[in-house]
């Protein structure tokens, strides 16, 4: 194989379209375009397109650190792991890797056998679902949702549920300040409120379509989603005012509704046993577990 170095920078919009040819068949919210964007900043994202395949390196001190998986449509993934061996050969990193698909694993075992060192984060793990059943909540599994969605609508008789646009796009950053204000004030808060308005201005650009539900007229939640190929969307955000905090079920299933999909992403809980229990009440038909990976080149 060619010796090459692999040539990393932080991404830019300018990389959308490159990036989404490389994805064939992905489910994860990480491989999101608007997630290696408007993440780049919390986890030091880096990427590099070499050979119609997506590289990507995380410099950060969060729970991101080292090499993605590589992404690609070609099938010659050997070549691929061994630029990416390269790279951190010549710039002395740890020949480390993170958010590591169950079958991307394999292949790493299966080439670098008792040289590799697997762990496990639950926190990481997306939940997908059938935007079907996220859209009509069907059958027993769903009753409790459907009631608290009656009860909603007994409570507030005035709502209603409108697309993300050029007009309307400021009240979903108000209901993400507002949102914001009830949280600790953590640092993290912060960043996300960042990330929401960024995505909120170059929602274009980024390919990010969105909803806004309304209570008496006044902004009341929103959601923002991207479509990770056409068959999958990922929904990036998705926060209510205080004041209607019981609006969560019914955004989740306008938004549900709304998208043309065939599953639904609603990302990872990051170990938040509140975050996890709402996320395993929706049913999940899949949770995709993401692992690291230690590889001893000693």
């Amino acid at each position: 194989m060619s010796n090459i170095t692999l040539t990393f920078s932080a991404p830019t919009l300018k990389d959308y379209t490159a990036i989404r040819e490389t994805l064939f068949h992905v489910e994860q919210s990480d491989l999101a375009f608007p997630n290696i964007f408007l993440l780049q900043r919390k986890y030091g994202t880096q990427i590099a397109l070499h050979e119609n395949y997506l590289y990507r390196y995380f410099t950060g001190n969060g729970r991101l650190q080292g090499y993605a998986f590589p992404v690609g449509k070609n099938v010659d993934v050997e070549r691929a792991l061994f630029h990416v061996e390269q790279h951190a050969k010549a710039h002395q990193n740890p020949l480390h890797f993170c958010l590591l698909a169950e079958e991307n694993a394999r292949t790493l075992k299966d080439i670098y056998g008792n040289k590799i060192t697997f762990s496990d984060d639950p926190g990481d793990a997306d939940y997908l679902y059938r935007r079907s059943d996220l859209a009509e909540l069907p059958g027993t599994a769903y009753h409790k949702k459907r009631n608290h969605i009656a009860k909603f609508c007994k409570k507030f008789s005035h709502w209603h549920f409108e697309e993300i646009n050029d007009k309307n796009a400021a009240d979903a950053y108000l209901i993400a300040q507002s949102w914001v204000k009830g949280q600790d004030g953590s640092e993290a808060h912060f960043h996300e409120l960042q990330a929401i308005k960024n995505a909120l201005k170059y929602r274009h650009q980024l390919g990010i379509v969105g909803g806004l539900l309304y209570v008496e007229n006044a902004p009341a939640a929103m959601s923002l989603a991207s479509y990770i190929t056409p068959s999958v969307a990922d929904i990036h955000y998705e926060k209510c005012t205080p004041e209607y905090r019981e609006s969560y079920p019914i955004i989740n299933r306008e938004m549900a509704t709304m998208l043309h999909c065939d599953i639904i992403n609603r990302e990872e809980d990051l170990n938040i046993p509140g975050l996890r229990q709402a996320k395993l009440s929706y049913k999940p038909g899949k949770i995709l577990h993401k692992l690291k990976a230690r590889i001893d080149l000693c």
